[in-house]
């Protein structure tokens, strides 16, 4: 939000200002009673120090840009809060202290309290952040807004992949109040983060995991050399290759000459350049086995350790906290500083707004549309007729049914050259459609069209079930097919290329298996799938009380179980 406010990503005149302010609490002693400016806005220090922590005025101008059709927008003011947020985190990295607009979470971070699951306080682990008075000399003090300026003008992608990794490194070191090891963990994250957007790192088979490159080699070591090298080529490109390692290159890659010259307080062991390999190699696997198996940190790092940056376990080199804070700081502000900037990047930003989300429109608003290439499109309405069709089935007339005869019959027209894959979902609303409404209502369906679907509907595909459940047809596939057939509707109903049933069409296409497991005798896989069901749609009262009674000598019809009643009108399709 702090570079929108400025105005560099706008295509169009600034159409209104607003002076914007707020306060941030501290532990910084900033030495100084002039503003400090920067090109996210105004930092007013407090002449006042005998309150702690100490107060700042925030204070910024946030320009609202004029529509790009001349109408004066909706937008007044996004109001301080998210501005404030995001200059509280970059104050506290730049300075290195506790910034924040929350004046009670300020004040425990710097109270010299441990945490609930920590042994000692933050600032026996930590140099500086935490103290209770943290100083800062004039000259310190450029850096502040050098950096901030630098942030600013960075280009738009590389702008959010640096607020990030900041937003992540600061909650670590908020976490270490109260979970070592969610912030080691977070820590290391901060700069994973920007090494896997931004290091360039080249995917190829050596950087795949040894274990499984070494037995995906043995496989096909008898195929022809270009078999076996595009088998390679396509499995590099789903693979997450050596994460670890491109950590461990971006942090060495950023680390300069002269973060092991800096002058630092403390007579600990410090990380060495010859270390620094290793070292990381062990962050990283810190990193993952909390992540996967909430392993605690050795017990020697978590304990008072007059700042050393480094601890030894055996023969190898840990980096503290400390160690590790430092380094990942360092390893970000390098990382901004190579990076160019601009002053002006005209950029679509309206999503990156605060409080802006995607949210689905209701199937009323997109179903029926009929306009453009609508080929594509079948699964997507047939999904969205579905969902206003099991909202009619079981709430009634109150319920929105849309008029499908413009959309069927455009596809109509184009069934016939078009894939199955891509026709079948429309031959499924097709009958869908007409089935429920009244019969003045119905789409004319072409001769041809009509064979078509009774010969594909009679062909295993989701489709099918779903449209041979609602017309009460029992399935002709071999009991084997039927169930393969619903176990890979599951697999697959949330990939790109699934389709994905409302919940009372699954459970209706479960009991439909569940009846012909009955039929045969199987009474095991029949109260398998009623279970199946009944899980499915957790708390339905009419699958609850199947599975309490069922029997072998019961048919099983989901409108019954699954319905209130059965409906006594066709629904009226209505305009869009």
């Amino acid at each position: 939000m702090l570079q929108i406010a400025t105005g560099k990503l706008f295509t169009c005149p600034t159409r209104l200002e607003n002076r914007l302010r707020g306060m941030l609490y501290t532990n910084a002693v900033l030495l100084r009673e002039e503003a400090i400016d920067t090109a996210a806005g105004k930092l007013l220090p407090s002449t006042s120090h005998s309150v702690r922590p100490f107060g700042l005025v925030f204070e910024s101008i946030e320009r609202i840009e004029q529509e790009a059709d001349g109408k004066p927008g909706v937008l007044v003011s996004s109001t301080v809060d998210p501005y404030l947020h995001d200059f509280a985190i970059l104050v506290s990295f730049a300075l290195n202290c506790v910034c924040t607009p929350d004046f009670d979470l300020a004040r425990r971070l710097t109270s010299g309290e441990r945490g609930m699951s920590t042994k000692v306080a933050p600032q026996q682990l930590i140099r500086r952040f935490f103290a209770r008075e943290c100083t800062h000399d004039p000259e310190g003090l450029v850096f502040l807004p050098t950096f901030i300026d630098r942030v600013i003008g960075l280009q738009r992608k590389t702008f959010l992949g640096v607020m990030r990794a900041i937003r992540t490194y600061v909650n670590a070191m908020h976490r270490i109040a109260d979970d070592l090891e969610l912030a080691y963990a977070l820590l290391v994250a901060s700069v994973e983060s920007l090494a896997q957007d931004f290091d360039g790192h080249p995917s190829d088979w050596a950087s795949v995991n040894e274990k499984k490159r070494s037995t995906i080699d043995a496989v096909i070591a008898g195929l022809d050399a270009a078999v076996a090298d595009r088998i390679r080529d396509a499995i590099l490109k789903f693979e997450h290759v050596a994460l670890g390692r491109r950590f461990r290159e971006f942090v060495i890659a950023h680390t300069t000459p002269s973060f092991f010259r800096e002058a630092v307080e403390g007579s600990g062991r410090r990380v060495g350049r010859s270390d620094l390999a290793g070292a990381l190699a062990e962050a990283y696997g810190s990193r993952s086995k909390y992540v996967h198996q909430i392993q605690r940190l050795p017990s020697m790092m978590s304990l008072p350790n007059g700042y050393a940056e480094t601890l030894l376990e055996g023969r190898a080199v840990h980096l503290t906290l400390q160690g590790l804070s430092r380094l990942m700081r360092a390893v970000i502000i390098e990382f901004v500083m190579r990076q160019p900037v601009l002053d002006h990047e005209p950029y679509d930003y309206r999503l990156e707004r605060e409080g802006v989300i995607q949210a689905r429109l209701a199937p009323q608003y997109w179903v029926g549309h009929a306009e453009g290439d609508i080929t594509r499109s079948g699964r997507d309405k047939l999904e969205g007729f579905l969902e206003q069709l099991e909202s009619w089935l079981v709430n009634g007339d109150g319920a929105v049914v849309t008029d499908m005869r413009p959309v069927l019959a455009m596809s109509a027209r184009s069934a016939p050259t078009i894939p199955k894959s891509l026709r079948r979902p429309y031959f499924a609303l097709h009958a869908l459609f007409n089935l429920y409404v009244s019969a003045p209502q119905r789409a004319p369906v072409p001769p041809n069209v009509q064979q078509m679907i009774e010969r594909e509907l009679d062909e295993p595909s989701t489709e099918a079930l779903v449209a041979l459940a609602a017309y009460g047809q029992v399935v002709s596939w071999p009991l084997t097919t039927h169930r393969e057939l619903l176990d890979s509707y599951l697999l697959r109903r949330s990939s790109a290329a699934g389709l994905r049933l409302p919940r009372l069409f699954e459970a209706a296409i479960m009991l439909e298996l569940a009846e012909r497991y009955r039929d045969a005798g199987d009474m095991a896989r029949c109260r398998e799938m009623v279970s199946l069901a009944v899980e499915n749609h957790p708390g339905h009262p009419g699958l609850l009380a199947l599975e309490e009674r069922l029997g072998s000598e019961s048919p099983i019809e989901w409108r019954r179980v699954l319905l209130p009643l059965p409906p006594e009108a066709s629904p009226e399709p209505a305009e869009e």
